[in-house]
């Protein structure tokens, strides 16, 4: 029966090419369910076989504590910025990782300003 190995609605696309490397570089047997286009439904790894979780686990670990190590290395050695420039740099991130979710979030802008717009033409005359 399969286990769920690893989630990936939050993982980085390439988070889960790495960990999909790894698994069959290692020769362990999987599949991955995808995530929805809102991260609605539940994306994951799983391993096909009960007898390979274990090692899987420890193979994810291990990526995940080396990966955490490079990253903050690279937030370190960063130039630090705060204001605009940090935030566009947030938004081409969310642009590039979550497509549906960067529009979902300008459709709710773009509404939030219309109802704005249509309460001040009513009361304006």
């Amino acid at each position: 029966m399969a286990k769920k190995v690893y989630d990936t609605n939050w993982a980085s696309s390439e988070e889960v090419n790495d960990i999909l490397a790894l698994l069959q570089r290692h020769a362990i047997s999987h599949y991955e369910t995808p995530k929805g286009a809102f991260g609605l439904s539940m994306g994951a790894i799983w391993v096909e076989d009960d007898s390979d979780y274990d090692t899987a686990r420890q193979i994810i670990e291990e990526y995940d504590k080396a990966r955490a190590l490079r990253v903050r290395q690279q937030y370190e050695s960063a130039p630090q910025g705060t204001g605009l420039v940090a935030t566009l740099l947030n938004v081409r991130r969310l642009i590039a990782e979550r497509p549906h979710e960067a529009l979902l979030y300008v459709v709710i802008v773009a509404g939030l300003i219309a109802i704005h717009w249509w309460f001040f033409k009513a009361l304006t005359g």
